[in-house]
């Protein structure tokens, strides 16, 4: 019953989240993979899942690649998106720059740095008995319609799966309205020094070395004249 449990939760928590990758690629501009594109970065909403007491999800956007080009502001620009995203509708529970990788064609390779946040969100936060009993009085009047949830059999089992879905999809929805406008916080920050071409240190031009002149043929030593030992004097005959 709780692997049951479990798949229902965590399709109730991809549908919501699945609203939100839709809506963002309609409104803005649509890449592969679920991803969509705004004011030059690329953004991307990771798949959910449930954690110990509540839902955790990703989303992620891309460092534009002016500020790669650029030593040191990669790290910068990672910092202030991330001291926003702290102060906005809910904190992150991690943040961090990691460097992906991917491989677009056989032969191209694109490798790119991204600020991803993880969100987690208790079940507390996702629904309460009084929201459930409150949910159910209205789907009993008919001012809610809950018959589009399939695998649960009770009425309030419904309702909290209503609520999940629910509060993720506007959790994740204000989330990722935060990490676009951190973005773009950012990049207006330092639009002055993105409209100027990065500063490129020409390599140190090596010594030259004066070449080495012919080696002299070394000199050869004379050979020493010996000095023949003087013979004592004949003694003469007496």
């Amino acid at each position: 019953m709780g692997d049951l449990r479990e798949k229902i939760f965590s399709q109730a928590v991809e549908s919501a989240l699945s609203r939100v990758r839709k809506e963002m690629c309609d409104k803005y501009k649509p890449k592969k993979e679920n991803r969509f594109f705004s004011n030059g970065i690329t953004y991307e909403i990771g798949a959910g899942k449930l954690a110990d007491g509540g839902v955790q999800f990703e989303i992620s956007s891309k460092i534009p690649v002016e500020v790669i080009l650029r030593k040191g502001m990669n790290v910068r620009y990672f910092r202030d998106v991330r001291d926003l995203m702290n102060k906005g509708f809910k904190k992150p529970v991690d943040t961090r720059m990691e460097n992906i990788i991917r491989s677009t064609t056989i032969n191209e390779i694109k490798e790119r740095d991204y600020v991803k946040c993880v969100f987690f969100y208790k079940n507390s936060e996702l629904y309460t008995d009084a929201e459930v009993d409150k949910t159910v009085k209205a789907a009993s009047a008919g001012k809610i319609d809950l018959s589009d949830i399939t695998g649960v059999p009770t009425l309030p089992g419904r309702a909290v799966i209503y609520l999940i879905s629910t509060h993720v999809y506007n959790m994740a929805d204000r989330n990722i309205a935060d990490l676009l406008k951190a973005n773009d916080a950012v990049i207006k920050k330092y639009a002055d020094i993105l409209k100027q071409p990065p500063v490129t240190v020409a390599p140190k031009a090596k010594k030259s070395q004066k070449p080495k002149g012919k080696k002299s043929a070394p000199k050869v030593k004379k050979p020493q004249k010996s000095k023949a030992k003087k013979s004592a004097p004949k003694k003469g005959k007496k």
